[in-house]
């Protein structure tokens, strides 16, 4: 078969950091596009994946989505996982953030592209707890409606009790992962790149 080229846009945690980067390098295992191939050649060895890391540390939702759009007028790709939004939560309003993201959504599905839309993870940050579930909430009803667009709950995947970073996935800021945090949302990737790669363009 063919390589499935698959896009990862985002931010740090698309990225990679604080340990790798994919301009720079470093540990490849601090990135969840590493854990996703290993995941996925696990349980279909004879496949081949292309993944394309484009993630920014520091970029927002706006950012990421003009990204996008310019990489898709270039480029085919068979998915997008496009996540965003931790960056802006300082600055600007969850609804902002939210129809930021909306818009690189529809921008995938004009071009018939399978989308994956992940949550933003948990900040270990009170204030921000709620802002965190309003966008989440957003994204989750937003993938709800179509066929070709699914939901990666990573703040579910990573939370702790109270809703912060668990320790267990904390890189040691309260917002970026640790490797262990990495493997756990690229593992939890796994069966939904299967499923969107297997779909025909609606």
């Amino acid at each position: 078969m063919d390589n499935a080229r698959i896009l990862c846009i985002g931010d740090s945690h698309t990225a990679g950091f604080p340990n790798y980067d994919p301009m720079m390098g470093g540990n490849p295992e601090s990135s969840y596009q590493f854990w996703l191939k290993k995941g996925l050649l696990e349980t279909q060895p004879a496949s081949k994946y292309d993944f394309i890391n484009e993630g920014v540390c520091g970029d927002t939702s706006r950012g990421i989505v003009f990204r996008l759009t310019q990489a898709l007028e270039t480029t085919r790709y068979d998915l997008v996982i496009l996540a965003g939004g931790t960056n802006d939560l300082g600055m600007t309003r969850e609804k902002q953030v939210l129809k930021n993201m909306e818009e690189g959504y529809e921008t995938c599905r004009k071009r018939e592209i399978p989308l994956i839309a992940p949550s933003i993870p948990p900040i270990s940050l009170q204030d921000y707890v709620r802002r965190v579930l309003a966008v989440n909430s957003g994204i989750e009803a937003y993938t709800a409606k179509f066929q070709n667009v699914f939901f990666a709950d990573w703040f579910s995947a990573l939370k702790d009790e109270y809703g912060f970073l668990d320790n267990r996935y904390n890189s040691s800021d309260g917002v970026h992962l640790s490797v262990e945090g990495y493997r756990r949302i690229g593992l939890l990737l796994v069966s939904m790149v299967s499923n969107a790669l297997s779909l025909k363009p609606l």
